[in-house]
């Protein structure tokens, strides 16, 4: 529709995040919606027919919103001063910043998982764009122990295994999270151990 103003859609989609939040995703109405818009609902149902098509919509904004957040984080940064820690930091950040997920969290796990497992592509297309220089710049993959794929596959599963067992809050999940990206990041860049101190698992040959 020709009269439909980009903005108010960006609206929508927000208040649609900040109404999740509140209420949760299966008492959440067009209704409530509209109220934290600051907009009738007829005209939330104007731009969504409906809710459905409203979560569809919302899913794909949050898609990129994040990935282009992740991208932002990059600008102006050289591939040596940018690296997993960074993108582990800015994971949390988003999640702990998120108008509904972390929320959601206690009240709507399921949703939260399948958002997130949404991802998925994102991830894939985010490695291809920007987090390929990162990874290959990691000891792991630099003496060939996992490729640049499989250590992005890995960061995805890592996040995604804490929503599978989350802790007995939104705030100790996030807390396992935190925990569970700092051991990614610190195994991702182990040194290589000598020979007394442990055994290292490597690729070479394989």
């Amino acid at each position: 529709m020709a009269d439909l103003v980009p903005a108010t859609r960006d609206r929508i989609l927000e208040a649609a995040l900040l109404a999740m939040g509140r209420v949760g995703l299966r008492r959440m109405t067009m209704g409530d919606v509209g109220e934290a818009a600051g907009l009738s609902r007829g005209t939330v149902y104007r731009y969504f027919p409906t809710k459905e098509h409203l979560l569809e919509v919302v899913a794909e904004y949050e898609r990129d919103r994040f990935a282009d957040g992740l991208r932002g984080s990059f600008v102006g940064a050289h591939t040596d001063e940018f690296g997993l820690e960074d993108v582990a930091e800015y994971i949390i950040t988003y999640l702990r910043q998120h108008p509904a997920l972390t929320l959601m969290i206690d009240t709507e796990p399921a949703f939260v998982l399948g958002f997130l497992r949404h991802q998925l592509p994102v991830f894939h297309q985010i490695n291809e764009e920007l987090l390929g220089p990162v990874m290959a710049n990691t000891l792991s993959v630099k003496e060939g122990w996992v490729t640049e794929q499989e250590l992005n596959e890995l960061l995805l599963r890592v996040v995604l295994s804490v929503f599978l067992v989350p802790g007995e809050s939104s705030k100790a999940t996030m807390g396992v999270l935190e925990g569970a990206l700092d051991g990614f990041v610190r195994l991702a860049s182990a040194r290589e151990t000598k020979p007394d101190e442990g055994v290292r698992i490597s690729r070479k040959g394989a």
